[in-house]
């Protein structure tokens, strides 16, 4: 999983359009690379569109042309993702600190909502679920860990290694979406 640093004005406004926001999630959580026609009848917005997206995106290292193949005489074009991890500049206090907290919250809340719908999707399908079989299903852990130093270090390497190792699609594997945050909580209780 390669790294992407967005630090310019223009890049964080490519970035946190909601339109590529969508575009980029379905190609993630796709098995497959995907045309733009794909893409547009998913976002039900035109072709043309997605393929102005797809440059955008494409020219910060998020996307990535896979193939290309003759279709009725037309060359069509498949992308798919780069599967980037993304620093959006959280150690920055500028004119965009408001806009990066609110595009985090958002992705926070939508891997929340996500486990929610699938966990009442399962619920409702009259499917037996144990307590052993979360890996399936997914969960929400919170909590309070005590690291020194070093093992915050260890931790934050595990984790980015962990996902680089599990980034890219397949057909025996499952798309599972996540939103971890970490953070070096104070024992400032008076505040």
């Amino acid at each position: 999983m390669e790294k992407v640093i967005l630090s310019t004005k223009k890049e964080l406004e490519i970035y946190m359009n909601p339109v590529r926001q969508q575009l980029l999630r379905i190609l993630e959580l796709s098995k497959e690379p995907l045309t733009p026609k794909m893409i547009s009848d998913k976002m039900g917005i035109s072709a043309s569109s997605v393929q102005h997206h797809i440059g955008k995106l494409m020219s910060l290292g998020l996307l990535e042309l896979d193939h290309t193949r003759q279709i009725n005489g037309i060359t069509a074009k498949f992308y798919k993702s780069s599967y980037a991890m993304v620093q959006i500049g959280l150690e920055h206090n500028d004119q965009w600190t408001s806009q990066r907290e609110v595009y985090l919250q958002e992705k926070v809340a939508q891997a929340y909502e996500g486990f929610i719908s699938n966990k009442r999707k399962v619920l409702d399908s009259g499917q037996e679920v144990r307590p052993d079989m979360v890996h399936q299903f997914g969960d929400i852990i919170t909590g309070v860990m005590h690291l020194t130093e070093e093992e915050s270090k260890e931790l934050f390497q595990m984790i980015s290694r962990y996902l680089k190792a599990h980034d890219k699609p397949s057909e025996e594997k499952s798309p599972w979406e996540y939103a971890l945050i970490l953070y070096q909580a104070k024992e400032d209780l008076d505040e």
